[in-house]
Order: structure tokens, then C-alpha cells, then sequence
């Protein structure tokens, strides 16, 4: 027997004793999720429709933030992989992802601010990073209210190019706002037209945003306060 056989056995105990647990918790989110479903077809369980559809939805969340978390304890890499950087605009690409998200902002008939500075050069992979701006006004006008305005700001600042979106919605709490990158977090916020909550789409963002060698952040002063993300961007080198 050779020296690193007894380590390799308790090595494989130890990944099939974590296999068997994230199998076991994702088979009882799975499953209340659809005794939620059930509840719907069958009444009688004493509680609301949208009690039963909030219900399913997060454990359905909760079930996939659990496998997140597994494939990050293994290691498996799930970022864009490599991209092709060259020479774009990001104002451009900010009123591209404005045109993109105008039919959201019809239908709750709010208001897309635009206050966008031409030009930002930057390198990056544009449709990546249309995407990424699209994420960003999908999610403001999601929790801000009807008929409410969302501010988007494209500018210059010191040696970066910065997107900004801000919104007058839910907000967050500091406890939400610890894990808004999070995948598929379930946080306390609820959109305000009963959309879902899509919370892996903020999660790529943030890794798009590095990816590109720049940083997402989000700010909210509190639950009823709004929320603001920003996108900073390294400018190119003579732009």
C-alpha cells in the first residue's frame, strides 16, 4: 500500500459525506418547494396564493444558493472564462443597455434618467458589458415602485470610467447589502410588481465587472431608501 492511499481514501469519505448532505438539503428545499406547488392546485393548507408562490420560490432559491456555495467549496470555476478586450465606449454602451431596458421601464411606467459624458474609452468585451449595465437597470426598475424615475450617470472620474444607477425603491438592509453579490441570496427586499427576485444575475455581474479589471459595488442608507450600484472601469491609456 502506498503512503498516499489511507489519505486519498479519507479524502473521498469526506467528499462523499458532502455530497450526501448537499444531496439531502437540496432534496427538502426541492421538495417543500413543490408541497408550495401542490398547495396551489389542492387549497385548503390555510394560506395564500402568493403566501405558497413566495413560499416555493425561496426555497427554490435557497436550494440553488446551497449548491452555489458546494461548488465553491470544490473549486469548479464559473466565471466568463477568457474575453476579448478591445477598444469600446462605455457611454455608448450605457445608452445601448438604456435602449435595451426602455419596454421594463414602459410597462411600470417609470422614468430612465439619462446623464451620460461622451466619450469613456475603455477596453472591454461589449456585449458583455451591455449585458452588465442591462442587469443593473433591470434590477432598479424591479424594486422601485410604479411610475417612480431611475437615474442613470455615465462620467469621468479621476482615471476610470464609472456607470451609475440609482433608484427610489425597497432598498437594502445592511444584512442584505452584505450579501447582494451573493448567488441566489434571499434577501428581504421584494420587488414591487411581483416579479421574481433573480439574484444570480446581480451575482454575474460583479464577476463580469472584475473580469474587466474593475469593481461593482452597491450602497443603500436602508430598506425604503433606494439603492445605488457602480460600475468603475479602468479608462484605456490615451482615451
Amino acid at each position: 500500500m502506498s503512503p498516499t492511499e489511507p489519505s486519498c481514501g479519507r479524502d473521498r469519505t469526506a467528499l462523499d459525506e458532502r455530497l450526501h448532505k448537499l444531496s439531502h438539503d437540496l432534496k427538502n428545499r426541492i421538495g417543500a418547494a413543490l408541497e408550495a406547488l401542490r398547495g396551489l392546485r389542492e387549497p385548503g393548507s390555510g394560506l395564500s396564493a402568493e403566501e405558497l408562490h413566495r413560499f416555493a420560490e425561496r426555497n427554490l432559491f435557497q436550494a440553488m444558493h446551497t449548491l452555489e456555495r458546494a461548488l465553491d467549496d470544490l473549486g469548479v470555476e464559473r466565471g466568463p472564462g477568457a474575453l476579448d478586450l478591445r477598444p469600446t465606449d462605455l457611454a455608448s454602451i450605457a445608452r445601448l443597455a438604456a435602449e435595451r431596458g426602455s419596454a421594463r421601464f414602459a410597462r411600470k411606467r417609470q422614468t430612465l434618467d439619462l446623464d451620460i459624458a461622451d466619450p469613456l474609452p475603455i477596453l472591454g468585451e461589449q456585449d458583455l458589458l451591455i449585458d452588465l449595465v442591462h442587469a443593473l437597470l433591470t434590477n432598479a426598475s424591479k424594486f422601485a415602485p410604479e411610475g417612480s424615475s431611475v437615474r442613470l450617470q455615465a462620467a469621468r472620474f479621476d482615471r476610470e470610467a464609472v456607470v451609475r444607477v440609482t433608484d427610489r425603491g425597497v432598498g437594502l438592509s445592511a444584512e442584505d447589502l452584505a450579501q447582494v453579490f451573493d448567488r441566489y441570496a434571499w434577501l428581504g427586499s421584494q420587488p414591487t410588481a411581483g416579479e421574481g427576485q433573480s439574484r444570480g444575475t446581480l451575482a454575474r455581474a460583479h464577476q463580469w465587472a472584475q473580469a474587466h479589471g474593475g469593481r461593482l459595488v452597491a450602497y443603500s442608507d436602508g430598506p425604503g431608501t433606494g439603492c445605488t450600484f457602480t460600475l468603475a472601469v479602468p479608462l484605456r491609456q490615451g482615451g
